[in-house]
Order: C-alpha cells, then sequence, then structure tokens
C-alpha cells in the first residue's frame, strides 16, 4: 500500500494550456527567422497561417486542379505559383545574402525553379514563425 500512495502523489508534468496559444499578431506581420539551412541568412516571414495566404494558396490549388484535372500538377509550375503566393504574403526581406533584398528581386528568384532552395528555406522559415514554446507545469497526482 505504501508504493500505491507514494504513486498517487507523485509530481507528474503537465502541459501548461497557456503556452500552446499561437503569436496570431506575429504570425501575421511577420519575424526574424534564421535559415535552417544558410549560415548567416535570416528571413523577415509571415506564418504559412497567415489567414490572407491560405486563402490566396487555396485558391491557387483550385485553379491548378481545374487546369490539370486528375494529373499531378507539375512541380515547376508549383513552385513558381508558391512562390508568387511567397513574395505577396510571406516574404518581407532578407538578410545575409550577398544581394540587398527588394520586391523585384524577391518576386524573380522565388518565381524561377532554379532558386528552388532559397523557396524551400523561406517556406521553413515561415513555419517556423508559428512555433510555440510547450511549457510544463508540475501537479501532484492524487485522489
Amino acid at each position: 500500500m505504501t508504493t500505491k500512495a507514494a504513486e498517487l502523489t507523485t509530481p507528474t508534468k503537465l502541459v501548461s494550456l497557456a503556452s500552446l496559444k499561437s503569436d496570431q499578431v506575429r504570425e501575421e506581420k511577420g519575424d526574424w527567422i534564421e535559415s535552417d539551412t544558410l549560415p548567416g541568412v535570416s528571413y523577415n516571414v509571415s506564418s504559412l497561417n497567415k489567414t490572407a495566404f491560405v486563402n490566396a494558396r487555396d485558391l491557387m490549388y483550385q485553379r491548378l486542379n481545374k487546369i490539370y484535372r486528375r494529373k499531378p500538377v507539375p512541380q515547376d509550375v508549383l513552385r513558381v505559383e508558391l512562390g508568387r503566393l511567397y513574395h505577396i504574403h510571406i516574404l518581407h526581406n532578407w538578410k545575409g545574402l550577398d544581394v540587398a533584398y527588394t520586391s523585384e528581386l524577391a518576386l524573380t528568384v522565388l518565381t524561377d525553379p532554379s532558386y528552388r532552395t532559397l523557396l524551400a528555406d523561406v517556406e521553413s522559415a515561415a513555419a517556423r514563425v508559428a512555433d510555440i514554446d510547450i511549457e510544463f507545469v508540475e501537479s501532484a497526482v492524487g485522489n
């Protein structure tokens, strides 16, 4: 019985509900996020959860599905379309590249399939804007 009583009062870690709340202002307006793969490069990006982006992306997929019907959308076509949307809604600036950010240059490189590495890096940074810092609290489990 002693063991069972001890188990009932053993502290356990619980996830703090408050720590699961997203920062919607940060996700919409954007923040500086370091590149996963390019040392010294950072992007000022909004989240892939940004309402205007999600709506535009969904409309893009509907349009492409009408064009390609049951066939897969070619990757180069999809990259150009997503690059255009990232330019409009997601990427606001960069630093650490040898060329200064301009909106025109961003549109050019994000819609050029040969810059797919940059496109993927921007996408990864935008996904991380929505990351949350999960916190745990200790609670005694008992009757």
